[in-house]
């Protein structure tokens, strides 16, 4: 019963290492009245990122800087982005969230 706690006490370390990181200093320095540019931190164990848009993802890219585009004018978005480890399949927990709003 030992052996059996501590291979699983083990596997639960390991599989945690395994998650990257969340995102971190994502921030919107630029927006018109129908994009907003998202950029953020690269994060070690992560060879991708998935954008999402008010709760829903609207992206994944391999940079960590991205457009949104199709966006209306004089609204205000709320974004977050999550690192991807694709060798094991694994996604962060959510970066803090960005409020942009785009110009009139």
């Amino acid at each position: 019963m030992r052996f059996l706690l501590k291979f699983i006490s083990t596997v639960n370390q390991h599989i945690h290492r395994l998650h990257p990181n969340a995102p971190v200093n994502l921030t919107a320095p630029n927006e018109t009245a129908t994009t907003v540019d998202l950029t953020w931190d690269a994060v070690s164990q992560a060879d991708g990122y998935k954008v999402y848009q008010d709760g829903a993802e609207v992206a994944q890219v391999t940079d960590t800087t991205y457009q949104v585009t199709g966006l209306t004018a004089s609204t205000s978005y709320d974004f977050y982005v999550t690192a991807l480890n694709s060798d094991y399949g694994t996604e962060s927990e959510a970066s803090t969230t960005v409020t942009a709003t785009t110009t009139a």
